[in-house]
């Protein structure tokens, strides 16, 4: 089940064509981004020294700066605003992120614009696939589903703060994917951030994720109160949230030609995060070989240009079948999943029926987790929509739900009562 958004239309080039293209890919990826409002890298992208991390503490706000965005985000945003900010990396260490902030037209409401804490779908691991580069909040010139959702949430009053994840904007660095601890710390830290780049938001938040995203905001609500206890979390929105990956590695050790591409996508950035989680963890350990070959272009290239360029590779395989014998593997695979313990606040869920990234029989096995953790879970399921349509398909719910959590009505659930033993 990748997460990854549908790609473009797949050429059928010869490899050496396919390699001339992607070389003014990544070229052209630069001039998209000084296009987009991105700074050079050399600019905001700078990383932080360590003493300046040292002496900051999680949230805190590093740097910001005006940042350029489409004309139908700044159609609705009073303020565009690209930031950076302190974190926590895998070991507890300082580290800095950064990420964007848009703040609605008009006059704040009394107590200042609620927030919304968005965790986007998969970009890409390198520097140029950062949403803060683009003025779409993602790395093509065209207009993303997931840029009409915030569009919206912009437009309907609430400040949309949207972190990059770690690892990912900075040069030299390949973002940490996809450790739902490290991303769901960032979620969390960007809206403390936020509150010092703006005195026009609110104590109230929520955290909302589609597809990659919906993974880390799910688990924003086991750790809000404690890492933000001075402001009021509201609950959760996730939208295609991917879970159950030690199937996802069965799935990709069993796969055979033709190879689904997007699944190799996948496998080259969980392969990634797993050596950055432990050097202990070789490429192959996750990988066949002949995908693990192809990482340092996985660094480099955006998550539409990869999947074109794997598309011409004829790969065999995808993953190692026998991945589970590394016993340090198998704690990072387990480290990912979103359900681990009882949410602060309620959750919305909810899912595609067509959709064919983020299968809807795994997100309703999420659901029943969720369910049996204690959560407050409302679970609705959009019968004619796939991975990217259950964005606009479901808004008007999502719209509905956040709402009535603002003025403090019960949240519904749908999870099923407990039968007595």
């Amino acid at each position: 089940m990748p997460l990854l958004r549908g790609g473009p239309a797949r050429a059928l080039l010869c490899p050496l064509t396919v390699l001339a293209f992607l070389a003014g890919a990544v070229n052209a990826a630069g001039s998209v981004a000084a296009s987009a409002g991105a700074s050079p890298q050399g600019d905001f992208y700078r990383y932080p020294s360590h003493k300046t991390l040292e002496r900051s503490s999680p949230g805190h706000l590093l740097a910001s700066e005006p940042m350029t965005v489409s004309t139908r985000l700044q159609s609705v945003s009073s303020r565009a605003t690209r930031i950076m900010y302190r974190s926590v990396g895998l070991h507890g260490e300082p580290i800095a992120v950064t990420g964007f902030l848009l703040v609605p037209r008009g006059a704040a409401p009394r107590g200042g614009w609620p927030v919304i804490s968005w965790g986007h779908g998969a970009t890409g691991v390198g520097p140029v696939c950062a949403p803060s580069r683009h003025a779409n909040l993602y790395p093509t010139s065209d207009q993303y589903a997931e840029t009409d959702m915030i569009e919206h949430l912009v437009q309907d009053g609430y400040a949309v703060v949207g972190t990059d994840y770690p690892g990912l904007g900075f040069p030299d660095t390949v973002e940490n994917f996809p450790q739902t601890d490290l991303e769901s710390r960032s979620v969390i830290d960007a809206v403390l951030a936020t509150r010092q780049a703006s005195t026009q938001l609110g104590r109230q938040w929520f955290a909302v994720g589609h597809s990659q995203g919906g993974t880390p905001v799910l688990r924003v609500g086991e750790d809000a109160a404690r890492w933000a206890p001075g402001l009021r979390f509201l609950g959760t929105v996730a939208l295609a949230p991917p879970s159950h990956f030690a199937a996802v590695m069965d799935k990709m050790g069993a796969a055979r030609p033709p190879v689904n591409v997007g699944l190799a996508v996948l496998g080259s950035y969980i392969a990634m995060g797993a050596h950055l989680y432990s050097p202990r963890i070789r490429y192959t350990n996750v990988l066949a070989p002949q995908l693990a070959a192809q990482i340092p272009l996985a660094k480099k290239l955006c998550a539409d240009e990869l999947d074109i360029y794997l598309n011409n590779v004829q790969l065999q395989r995808v993953g190692n079948p026998h991945w589970a014998r590394s016993a340090t593997l198998r704690r990072f695979i387990d480290s990912l999943e979103p359900a681990k313990g009882r949410s602060a606040g309620p959750i919305l869920l909810l899912q595609g029926e067509r959709d064919q990234t983020v299968p809807v029989e795994v997100t309703t096995a999420l659901n029943k987790e969720l369910c049996d953790l204690g959560d407050v879970v409302n679970y609705r399921i959009y019968a004619d929509a796939n991975h990217e349509s259950v964005l606009s398909a479901s808004y008007k719910d999502v719209a509905a739900w956040l709402r009535d959590r603002l003025q403090g009505q019960p949240a519904p659930s749908t999870c099923q009562p407990r039968t007595a033993h």
